[in-house]
């Protein structure tokens, strides 16, 4: 049996309210989809996808990975001592609060990024702050990437999500894919409303201020293509990233951690992702040159998501 086969076993008995998208492409160019056309959040994949366009400013010398984030910063300086590095940010061993952005629904006054960074009105999350030695351990956090917005938004003097389009959606051919707010709201027609604990999201779905970490709105087939891209890139085909910074994205920055922007594990590598009401996956195999993405309009079926995995892992891994 294939894996679209068993994708249509395993979701044939979901809830027929709820919209699970699916697709699977190689670098030889096939691809295949399921669930209907739909626009979803890539909740934290969204780090993953800021990640590249990082590496991106790394490639051409805007930024270096291992200078401290203050030199970079303008807008906004890390309080505390110490140096935190690009690359500790990029790989969540910066030690920074331990965040995870619910968003802001409908009607709710949105803070600016300035206020996310320092807890002030009406942001709804802590400070970003110091609170481990950077570079002692792994700890995942929003706050890395709320950061990381801040800093490639100062360095380029450019709005971040038309910078994202310019380093990474429009040059990978994600032309489903958008940063900006107001996007689900332009494609109403396509876009999935969110459900958590069994009800829908008031509004649809939350603003998410916080873009790199949680904002980015895409389809799995574009997801797959930026997997496809980084796989690429690994090989050194890409156009897009160098070889070495595509293997430093790909190698775990400390014991049992992420690469940079990226989970890798059991020979494949990609993001998973939670916001509220929906949660989604991108992985890709470099060894059978596959990449397969899933994105739900649920935060409370990771259960099915984690058995997709394990059937993709089983068909390409």
């Amino acid at each position: 049996m294939g894996f679209e086969e068993d994708w249509r076993d395993l979701t044939a008995g979901t809830d027929p309210t709820l919209d699970i998208g699916v697709a699977v492409g190689g670098v030889d160019g096939d691809v295949w989809t399921g669930g209907r056309d739909l626009l979803f959040p890539a909740c934290s994949i969204s780090k993953h996808v800021a990640a590249f366009g990082a590496l991106r400013l790394v490639a051409d010398t805007t930024i270096d990975l291992d200078t401290d984030v203050n030199t970079y910063l303008s807008s906004w300086q890390l309080p505390g001592t110490g140096t935190v590095t690009v690359r500790q940010v990029l790989a969540h061993t910066a030690g920074l609060t331990e965040n995870w952005f619910p968003g802001y629904a409908v009607g709710e006054p949105v803070p600016s990024l300035l206020q996310i960074l320092t807890g002030a009105p009406p942001a709804n999350t802590p400070a970003v702050r110091r609170e481990l030695l950077p570079g002692s351990e792994f700890r995942y956090s929003g706050s890395h990437y709320a950061l990381l917005q801040q800093l490639l938004t100062d360095v380029t003097a450019t709005p971040f999500d038309e910078l994202m389009a310019a380093l990474v959606l429009e040059p990978v051919g994600m032309a489903d894919s958008s940063f900006d707010q107001h996007f689900p709201h332009e494609h109403q027609e396509r876009a999935a409303r969110g459900h958590a604990n069994g009800a829908a999201v008031p509004g649809g779905w939350h603003t998410q201020p916080e873009m790199a970490g949680a904002g980015l709105w895409s389809t799995p087939l574009d997801l797959v293509r930026l997997e496809l891209e980084i796989t690429r890139a690994h090989a050194g085909d890409s156009a897009l990233l160098p070889r070495d910074l595509a293997t430093q994205m790909l190698e775990p920055q400390s014991p049992g951690g992420f690469g940079l922007g990226t989970e890798v594990r059991d020979g494949r590598f990609g993001h998973t992702g939670q916001n509220t009401g929906y949660s989604c996956f991108a992985f890709a195999w470099p060894a059978s040159g596959t990449a397969v993405a899933a994105m739900t309009n649920a935060e409370d079926c990771r259960d099915t998501l984690f058995a997709l995995i394990e059937i993709a892992q089983r068909h390409f891994g």
